[in-house]
């Protein structure tokens, strides 16, 4: 099942025109700033920040030795430990600061590459 799922979003992603993945891609700074604003202001009214990492131990398991024969055996198995850490709230205000000085821009230049692509890539009249 999960083989199927980056196959099924390859193929979504193949159904966009080339001017809709054009636009996407010029627009992809400006979501991505406005993504990270909207995080910044989260963490901030939280107080918090979530860290996560991976550690590693070792379980006792069933080891497959053949189709239909198992065996008891050691393996590792990764697994996620997420905790809170304190925040530079300073840090995250000049952040902040500077995103919100630079979403003009950033839209701007979303604007501008969208209207190129939509000159390079003009829509098909069916």
């Amino acid at each position: 099942m999960l083989r199927i799922i980056p196959f099924c979003l390859l193929l979504l992603a193949a159904c966009a025109t080339p001017q809709e993945r054009c636009i996407n891609d010029a627009a992809a700074p400006y979501r991505a700033a406005l993504k990270e604003r909207a995080e910044i202001a989260k963490t901030l009214s939280r107080g918090f920040d979530h860290v996560t990492e991976f550690r590693t131990r070792r379980v006792f398991t069933s080891c497959r030795i053949d189709e239909d024969r198992f065996v008891p055996c050691w393996d590792r198995e990764t697994y996620p430990v997420t905790r809170r850490v304190a925040i530079d709230r300073t840090t995250l205000m000049l952040r902040d600061a500077q995103l919100a000085k630079d979403l003009p821009g950033l839209a701007r230049a979303a604007e501008r590459g969208a209207t190129a692509c939509l000159k390079a890539f003009p829509a098909e009249d069916t």
